[in-house]
């Protein structure tokens, strides 16, 4: 024996309308809210990006600088920098001596008139200078 149970008609009233309304739009402002956060995400990621970049060039610029810095602060450190600094200051070792090349004046002031009557244009320069109204 099989009973038979009625099937019992659900009625679409304006409550259901409503509830189920509101759970669409709720559903919908979630995923608007999501995209919005992700769009944000994105676009910060991105800037966050562009500022890495930036910054390992700078740390490549600066890492080739101490490099420079430290061959420089290597090479002051030996013996033959400081030794050829000692001597521009006039130091000697024991047991040497030093000799001054001095140059003479007179060859100065003449090797300068010979460069003054070789300049084509000087002398022209010179001579338009000289003319008077």
């Amino acid at each position: 024996m099989a009973i038979k149970i009625p099937r019992l008609k659900k009625k679409n009233t304006w409550r259901s309308k409503l509830v189920s309304a509101a759970l669409g739009l709720a559903a919908l402002a979630i995923i608007a809210f999501l995209a919005v956060c992700n769009w944000r995400i994105y676009n910060n990621r991105h800037e966050m990006e562009a500022q890495i970049e930036k910054l390992q060039e700078q740390v490549q610029v600066l890492e080739e600088r101490r490099a420079t810095l430290q061959a420089g602060l290597n090479a002051a450190q030996g013996d033959s920098f400081q030794e050829e600094k000692m001597r521009e200051q006039g130091y000697k070792r024991p047991g040497e001596e030093v000799i001054a090349v001095l140059q003479d004046s007179q060859a100065n002031a003449t090797k300068q008139e010979g460069q003054n009557g070789d300049n084509f244009w000087l002398n022209l320069w010179e001579n338009i200078k000289g003319l008077k109204p």
